[in-house]
């Protein structure tokens, strides 16, 4: 067995191919010729003392790559640790199946996130994995992502401060249960602080949402989104609320909105639907099965075209850094500048906390109702639009119009 050089490696013939020349001086390092003409340096050891352990044999590079001096240290460094009780044929073969961050990212997806959580969260959860977390940290082996790589990524997003902080929060739970199924022993995103909330209490002024009304009016809009557009600051209901609301959850003749629990945030609850809103929805078309319907009605309106709706309104109206969810604030703004009392206006808007009293207390819908009805009837009249009077709500619902 002569000593690997480069006059060797070099001189080896096509003839050769599927050789491997073994080094006389380090006992295990050896070179192959390929099929392809190409060298690969080696390491061939037992995993184990005595004969009846088997031989592995490791892949240390391709000549050109490696000098034979180089793959001989590296030969060395291999050998070295078999010397004190290591496998690394085992361990490389092991890393080749541990999962990667989107394994894991995956997994959580469909085992806890698809069966516990709303679909719709899922959804959401499931656009932040597939734009964000994946093309930041997919490829990256588990046992190779660090606290320094996840908070150096996350310190570079602050042009997008809260979604990074969700992002963030997602790819902790993942890890978190990684860790619960022993695939590794410590959570590297925990204990990264996240970018201080800035709280939007954006509120359209008396002119903005005048401008705004007018203009959900005269925007070439779809009709659909026209309508959701009104109904947001009319009833205070989350735009999610509306769009996974069907014809079916709407009673025209009691007037109002049963929520199911898996479409309200809060869980079920219903709302009282005031006047205007009744006569908006007993005006509007019925493609499908969906308030909100999409072009098909086999859906509710997606979010692009609701997107670019509001863009449009928004120019029309001339006004500025508006987001669709601030009718919602105008809604609430206007309740409590009406003096509704803080639990009935808490009511009205569905929010958590009273929604799990909600468990235990019955509420009646008159007094949250009354609010509702003074609340649409003073943005109609200050947006210039007709009001239909109760005793006209009363003869529609009697002719069933």
């Amino acid at each position: 067995m002569p000593r690997i050089t480069k006059r060797l490696v070099d001189g080896l013939k096509p003839e050769d191919a599927g050789r491997i020349v073994r080094d006389d001086e380090l006992t295990g390092f050896a070179v192959r010729l390929n099929a392809d003409s190409s060298k690969t340096y080696l390491v061939e050891y037992r995993a184990g003392r005595g004969r009846g352990f088997p031989t592995r044999r490791i892949s240390i590079g391709r000549h050109g790559s490696l000098t034979p001096d180089q793959a001989r240290g590296e030969a060395k460094k291999i050998l070295a640790r078999v010397a004190h009780g290591e496998d690394p044929a085992a361990a490389r073969t092991a890393r080749k199946k541990e999962p990667t961050v989107k394994d894991i990212l995956l997994t959580a997806l469909e085992q806890h996130w698809k069966p516990k959580r709303k679909a719709s969260t899922a959804k959401a959860f499931e656009e932040m994995i597939n734009r964000t977390l994946i093309p930041e940290f997919g490829a990256t082996r588990l046992s190779d992502l660090t606290r320094a790589q996840i908070r150096g990524w996350h310190a570079k997003q602050t042009h997008r401060p809260r979604q990074a902080n969700l992002d963030l929060a997602i790819l902790r739970k993942a890890l978190q249960l990684a860790v619960a199924d022993e695939l590794i022993a410590d959570n590297p995103a925990r204990g990264i602080t996240p970018h201080p909330k800035k709280s939007r209490d954006r509120v359209p002024t008396d002119d903005e949402l005048r401008a705004v009304w007018r203009a959900i009016d005269e925007a070439p809009i779809r009709p659909n989104a026209r309508l959701l557009f009104k109904l947001l600051p009319l009833t205070g209901c989350r735009r999610g609320e509306w769009l996974t609301a069907k014809w079916s959850d709407v009673d025209l003749d009691a007037a109002v909105l049963r929520l199911r629990a898996e479409n309200a945030k809060a869980g079920a609850r219903t709302v009282p639907l005031p006047g205007p809103v009744v006569a908006l929805l007993r005006s509007a078309s019925r493609p499908g099965g969906w308030v909100i319907a999409n072009d098909e009605g086999n859906g509710p309106l997606t979010a692009s075209n609701i997107r670019d709706a509001w863009a449009a309104v928004c120019r029309a109206a001339k006004v500025g850094d508006l987001h669709l969810h601030d009718l919602r604030h105008a809604f609430a703004t206007r309740g409590a500048s009406l003096g509704a009392n803080a639990l009935i206006l808490r009511d009205a808007l569905g929010h958590k906390t009273l929604a799990m009293t909600g468990r235990y207390v019955s509420r009646q819908t008159n007094p949250v109702r009354e609010l509702s009805e003074r609340i649409a009837g003073s943005i109609l009249s200050l947006a210039g639009a007709p009001l239909i009077k109760p005793d006209e709500q009363d003869v529609l619902l009697k002719r069933g119009e």
